[in-house]
């Protein structure tokens, strides 16, 4: 019989600048009654990491470049917040019009809250999201949070989070003697929702390697390729949830994973131009096997 997953919330002290995040992850876990494990998956959110690595700028203290000034006032939005995004991108791949597609009843963002005159404050100060690649993956706003700061602060991902990653696991390994995986995770909104993902990690394969292999009726099987570590943040997300609750960290223990001394980019490699020649390929296929006029018809739909 398999033996149970369980997940542990870790909460932390208030972390306001620089610290050893590794040393206080091991602290608090003790101060709880919680000693790591030998293949304990530890989920550490990405402003948590940042934070203890003392990325966090005032905006106060940033110039917009002319371009970003242009872009803010067609968009509605901060220029000095405008001008970090554009500076933690690799380039920008969409603007997305949220206060226009909330107030229309495209996305039900009222509905979703309590208060809603706190989603009217909200999409006041950010009307438009950006949809950004940033070493290789998508992200919204580059990342950027302003969250559960003081006002006017600003946190920024860490580049190469595999990296960071692997020396928080390293750390923990040198002050408790025990193997594990550390997974950094973020919360990307969508237009239904919102789901964690992983933003980078290390001790652990981070995807179902799968694809092929036989099923029940012994076909080669179309996927078994699971995003193990992005399942992992979802479960993850359970404890933490949103807000001032306060859990940035979680222990997951139980969970039968492949070990691997590699990181989530090692297995996913994806760059802008890649998104941009998969775009073309999809939009060439398109109209190759549907037609012309269907392309040029959903082209115009989505226009």
């Amino acid at each position: 019989m398999d033996k149970p997953i369980t997940i542990y919330g870790v909460k932390l002290p208030l972390i306001e600048e620089r610290c050893d995040l590794a040393q206080v992850i091991v602290d608090s876990a003790r101060k709880q009654g919680l000693e790591l494990e030998d293949g304990d998956i530890i989920v550490i959110t990405c402003k948590i990491v940042s934070k203890a690595l003392g990325l966090l700028v005032k905006l106060d203290d940033v110039k917009p470049s002319t371009r970003a000034m242009e872009i803010a006032s067609r968009a509605g939005c901060d220029p000095r917040f405008i001008e970090l995004v554009l500076r933690e991108s690799d380039d920008v791949v969409a603007a997305i019009p949220v206060k226009r597609l909330a107030e229309e009843g495209l996305i039900p963002l009222y509905s979703y809250s309590k208060n809603p005159e706190n989603v009217r404050r909200c999409l006041e100060k950010y009307p438009t999201m950006f949809l950004v690649t940033r070493d290789g993956s998508l992200w919204s706003d580059a990342g950027l949070d302003s969250s559960n700061h003081p006002p006017g602060v600003i946190s920024i991902p860490p580049r190469d989070l595999d990296g960071v990653a692997k020396a928080i696991r390293d750390r923990i390994n040198e002050l408790t003697g025990k193997d594990v995986a550390v997974v950094i995770s973020d919360t990307e909104i969508f237009l239904t929702g919102s789901l964690d993902f992983a933003r980078g990690s290390y001790g652990i394969e981070p995807i179902e390697r799968g694809f092929g292999e036989p099923d029940l009726y012994d076909k080669p099987k179309f996927g078994g390729v699971d995003a193990i570590v992005h399942e992992i943040c979802s479960a993850a997300a359970l404890m933490m949830r949103q807000t001032a609750r306060g859990i940035p960290v979680v222990i997951i223990r139980g969970l039968d994973y492949e070990r691997c001394e590699c990181g989530y980019h090692d297995r996913v490699k994806m760059s802008s131009e890649g998104w941009v020649r998969i775009l073309k390929h999809v939009l060439r296929e398109t109209r190759r096997v549907l037609g012309l006029k269907n392309l040029l018809r959903m082209l115009l739909e989505f226009i």
